[in-house]
């Protein structure tokens, strides 16, 4: 299994990302990152709403931009779902009435912004189960077609057991800011660490810092816990 570090290093732009993972001490939580080639990406950051809603906002007085401003943590009943764009707070709130993983999923689709056609990223836990979690991801299809057909792979991995020091890693990209590729599916990596915090600080030192944004932790089993964040 490769490590968390070494797998952020083999990716010099991994765009946005989310890690699922157990801190040594036991703790299950999810680790979201931002980072960003352009000023307006870097003009970012995490505001925590009131109910608890981490909102990834612009920090200029630009236009609202729904790709780049969203709601990146809702807690919505019993679940929590984590992740880069406005499938986000759907996702929670079809999950929070019963709907299954795949049919909440089904709805969603990548990104609107070609050449790149940016995958949605996300995790999902519900504290009344006993899975630990499922990463998902919504992609445009290899097998589309230029001007034809823009077909959506969607992909809901439930996660097995995540032992501590353990997680699974999905980023948008794993490319170079000049070679910009989405990501295929989540990668399993080792990354021990004491704590959430310290797992938060373990993903943000292996981010480039000319291009890292913000990043936060979110602990799966204290709902009341305040977000960690980093910028």
């Amino acid at each position: 299994m490769q490590t968390l570090t070494s797998v952020l290093a083999d990716r010099p732009y991994p765009g946005r990302g989310v890690l699922l993972a157990r801190a040594d001490d036991g703790a299950l939580g999810v680790v979201y990152f931002l980072t960003g080639r352009s000023e307006g990406s870097r003009r970012r950051a995490l505001a925590v709403r009131a109910g608890g809603d981490v909102a990834v906002e612009d920090t200029s007085s630009g236009p609202h931009d729904a790709l780049r401003h969203y709601v990146a943590v809702a807690r919505r009943g019993t679940w929590l779902v984590v992740g880069n764009g406005d499938q986000v707070v759907p996702l929670a709130e079809s999950l929070s009435t019963g709907e299954s993983v795949a049919q909440a999923w089904g709805a969603h689709t990548f990104e609107p912004d070609p050449p790149i056609f940016t995958t949605r990223v996300w995790v999902a836990l519900d504290a009344a189960s006993a899975a630990d979690g499922v990463v998902g991801a919504a992609r445009r299809s290899g097998r589309s077609v230029d001007g034809g057909d823009d077909s959506t792979d969607h992909l809901a991995w439930t996660a097995g057991h995540v032992a501590p020091g353990t997680g699974v890693l999905m980023t948008t990209y794993d490319g170079s800011t000049s070679e910009v590729r989405s990501t295929a599916a989540p990668v399993d990596v080792a990354a021990p660490a004491a704590t959430l915090e310290a797992l938060l600080d373990q993903v943000w030192d292996g981010l480039d810092p000319a291009l890292r944004v913000a990043a936060l932790a979110v602990d799966a089993g204290s709902p009341a816990a305040p977000p960690l964040l980093r910028a």
